[in-house]
Parts: structure tokens; sequence; C-alpha cells
């Protein structure tokens, strides 16, 4: 077949556009004529009214999606429009955003605490917002922060101005399995800040893994791509509230069919002339640099010197061991999240350090050296240390044997 006809018989690239996807079932409408300056504008044909300061807003998407940088967009579109903000973010993914007038960050480490007494009052008398880096704190510190926070919020008056709450990483707070200290606090802000102009952003990978009860409070959803079938359950289970099951159906299908930066969003007390959903890709340019980034992995064919990737003279402190370790803050590492401070584990790992053997009688094993030299080179120190690992196994060897014929 000519080739130039097979796009008319549906040959594309990727899969099809969101708004195809929709089209049949729902009436995908522009954005013209809504002001930038009345709106939080995150892409050219998304843009949601003020209101949305004191909504529960949930934004979901899988590793790569977009979801932090429509969160990014989101605080930026906040502090464009003087809208206060605090947000909890948890793997410091957002470091770069307190260069904007509007946006002030703090950084609590091992061994300090929030005073959310004055946290409140700052609140209240400033216009700005905050960003809370907890990254450097076990979880346990967080849920509590999170905890001591929302509780005190709730019991404050701001003198009615809104306040929006963005938790990052909210399954760790408000999680589905599990009863942390900040859960309840969380349920509650949800439940409860919208009478004082509270609102709630909860962030995560994996809606299943977040607490029903409070995704059920959330009259904004925000998704990115999202394939897995228990989040994609998890996700029809809270939208089958506004929605019959086809219109549902046609919903997840187009979550699983966006590409990176595109959207679904849903919202039955906002898109009403829309069917409640509007389709389109998080592009408002951001103002800051996006901070999370991964490792660079470079193999030994992309280093300068090839020929020295395997470096024969590394010691203990090249992997990071020390003789002693009285607990994992020296190293700056917890393996387990949430694991107390004061945890009393102890780590002595094995350094095998040859100075502790005699080698004053192993030139006398001439055949051994010899045979050592011609596998492993001539270096001195490193052929005696060999020798002396085999003489120390067949010393061991001939006393089990030797008393094994006694017995």
């Amino acid at each position: 077949m000519d080739e130039s006809h097979s796009e008319e018989w549906g040959m594309q690239l990727g899969a099809p556009d969101l708004e195809e996807v929709f089209s049949d079932t729902f009436t995908i409408s522009g954005v013209d004529g809504l002001s930038d300056t009345e709106h939080i504008c995150l892409g050219t044909k998304i843009k949601l009214p003020l209101e949305l300061l004191y909504q529960v807003m949930f934004i979901s998407g899988k590793r790569g999606s977009g979801k932090s940088y429509t969160a990014a967009v989101l605080m930026e579109e906040f502090e464009r429009l003087g809208l206060q903000f605090i947000c909890f973010d948890a793997l410091d993914a957002h470091g770069y955003l307190n260069q904007l007038d509007g946006i002030e960050r703090i950084e609590p480490k091992t061994g300090e605490g929030v005073n959310m007494k004055k946290l409140i009052q700052k609140l209240k008398v400033s216009n700005k917002s905050l960003i809370i880096n907890l990254s450097q704190l076990p979880l346990e510190t967080q849920q509590q922060i999170v905890a001591d926070y929302c509780e005190s919020i709730l019991d404050a008056e701001m003198g009615g101005k809104g306040l929006m709450t963005i938790f990052e990483e909210c399954q760790d707070f408000v999680p589905q399995i599990g009863r942390p200290t900040s859960y309840a606090p969380i349920v509650r802000l949800c439940k409860l800040g919208r009478a004082s102009g509270y609102g709630v952003a909860l962030i995560s990978q994996r809606p299943a893994a977040v607490s029903k009860e409070a995704l059920s409070q959330a009259s904004v959803y925000c998704c990115h791509n999202i394939i897995n079938t228990k989040d994609l359950d998890a996700l029809k289970d809270q939208l089958s509230f506004g929605s019959d099951k086809d219109s549902i159906k046609k919903i997840l299908q187009g979550i699983t069919y966006s590409k990176a930066g595109e959207a679904v969003m849903y919202s039955p007390e906002f898109f009403r002339d829309d069917g409640y959903i509007v389709v389109g890709k998080i592009d408002t340019p951001r103002r800051t640099e996006h901070k999370g980034s991964n490792i660079e992995v470079k193999t030994k064919f992309s280093t300068a010197n090839p020929t020295n990737y395997y470096d024969s003279d590394f010691d203990s402190n090249d992997y990071g061991l020390t003789s002693q370790i009285d607990d994992f803050s020296d190293v700056g590492f917890n393996p387990i999240r949430g694991v107390s401070d004061n945890d009393s584990t102890r780590i002595e790992p094995f350094i095998y350090s040859p100075e502790k053997y005699d080698f004053s009688q192993i030139d006398k094993i001439d055949p051994m050296i010899q045979r050592a030299e011609k596998v492993y080179g001539s270096s001195n120190q490193g052929v005696k240390t060999f020798a002396a690992i085999g003489l120390l196994s067949a010393g061991f060897y001939t006393v089990l044997r030797s008393l094994g014929k006694r017995r």
C-alpha cells in the first residue's frame, strides 16, 4: 500500500491524542476568554478558578509523567496571583521555588523541630508562602511535624485568608494501610478545612496507597499517566461518585493513553459544562528550575581513562566504611525510614587489615609465591596477603582433620 495513504487508515506514532479519546463521550471545549489574572493557569487548555485555594485536590501519575512539574506550576501560579500556600516537600523536589519573591523555605534537620505557634503567626501576618523541606528527617519526625501543623492550623483563625496545604508523597502521611500520627489530622483537615478557607493538595504516584477516606474529599483530580491496575481501580472507586460507568471507563482509558505532561482534569464542581472533564497539557512555562533529577549512569567506556576504570588501590573509605559506626546518623543514612534517632543499632563492619598478620614466614613458601606472582603480578604486599590467606586456610583444614581422626 502507498505510504501516503497510511494515515487515512489510522497509522500513527504512539497513542491517540487525548481529545480524540474523549471526543465521543465528552464535549471538549477550550478556555478562550478566561482571564489569566482571575484563574490558576496550569496549561493552555487547563485553567482553574481561584476557589481551588480552599478545595481538596489530588495530583497523581507514575514516575516521569509530569506530576512534580504540575505541582510546581501550581505553586508558581499561587505565587503569581498572590495566593498563599505551604508545601511539605518530602523529597526536596521544589528546592528552587524560594527564588520567587513570594516564597520562602526552611529545612529542619535531625534534632530540630518547628514551632507551629510561630509558623501560624507568620502565615497570618505575612502573604509569604512556605516550602518545608522534610527530606533530612526520619519519617516518624516528618509525620509528627505534619500532624502538629494540621492540628494547629485547624485551631487557628487566619482572618479570612485562604490557604492551600500541599503534601508531596502523601501516601507516607495518610496511607491506605496503617495509621501514622499524621493520618487523622490530615483527614480532619480535608474534611473540615474548607469551612475556614483551607485547601489541601494531596500528591502521590500511587492512588491505591493513599487513604480512601482522604481521597473521598477531593473535588479536583489531576491525573497524569497511570497504568497500574490497582491504582486505576482506586481512581475508579473515587470517580464513580460523579459520573456514569461508561464515562468513568472513558476517563480511565484517557489516563492510560496520556503522554508525559498531559493530564486529565476531573471536577464535577468546576467543569459542569464540560462533562466534568478537561484534558490537555500542563504547559505553563516554569519560572524556576526543577530540582528533582536522576543520577547520571556511566559505563567504563564513557570515562576519560577507560583502562583505569577498575582501580586496584581502593581502601575502606572509598566505600564509606569505618571501623565503627555508633548509629546511622554518622553517615546520614537510615535504611528503615522512621527508625528513632535514639535507636541503639550498632554496626561494626569487618575490615580486612594485612597488618594484623605476621608475614615473616611467608617468604619460605616459594612455590605459592611464584604461582601467585604469575596470576596477580609481582606486587609484594598483595602476594604476601594472598599467601597468608592460603596458609591460614591450610592450617584450619589440618586442625579440623586431626580432630576428626581422634574421634
